[in-house]
């Protein structure tokens, strides 16, 4: 196994670590970003509570405090990361990424954005419009209906997705 193979099963632990930590916390991670270097890593984590309601993302500086705090205990414990690590815990924001299956179940009825590796209807690979529902198949299968404003139905897989959040309308 290569330094670069190490690397990367450390950060799947820490990465574990991270996400049962938020659980008993009563939060989950959204998105946990890895940046900086070996000797300095970096990681951006966005959390979400587990205890709010699908159209109420509202995760508050004290909560970011709590988990900071949190995580950095354990991290430290663990003695998985150098000394000089960086630990930057924020909310999702009002424009919430949707990043897993249940991210697509929890949001149904909301309004999103979705971006596609595909052009679709009309050579469009970006979408506006209601997320009507979410068919939790198979992993190759699982899709999203997204009510566009036009009144067109749409389909979208969602190994097809590249980017995808919850649209907030100013």
């Amino acid at each position: 196994m290569g330094t670069g193979d190490a690397l990367f099963l450390d950060r799947k632990l820490v990465e574990l670590g991270i996400e049962e930590g938020l659980l008993e916390i009563g939060f989950e991670p959204v998105v946990i970003e890895w940046t900086g270097s070996l000797n300095r890593p970096i990681i951006r984590l966005r959390i979400d509570s587990l205890e709010i309601g699908p159209s109420d993302s509202s995760v508050t500086i004290d909560d970011c405090a709590r988990a900071s705090r949190y995580l950095e205990d354990w991290l430290e414990d663990k003695k998985m990361l150098p000394e000089t690590y960086v630990l930057e815990v924020s909310s999702p924001g009002v424009e919430r990424p949707l990043v897993r299956p249940k991210d697509w179940e929890r949001f149904v009825g909301e309004s999103v954005m979705v971006q596609t590796y595909t052009r679709d209807v009309g050579e469009r690979s970006r979408f506006e419009g209601q997320l009507l529902g979410f068919k939790n198949e198979l992993k190759d299968s699982q899709s999203a209906q997204i009510l566009l404003k036009d009144g067109t139905e749409l389909n979208v897989r969602l190994c097809d997705v590249k980017k995808a959040t919850l649209l907030y309308e100013w």
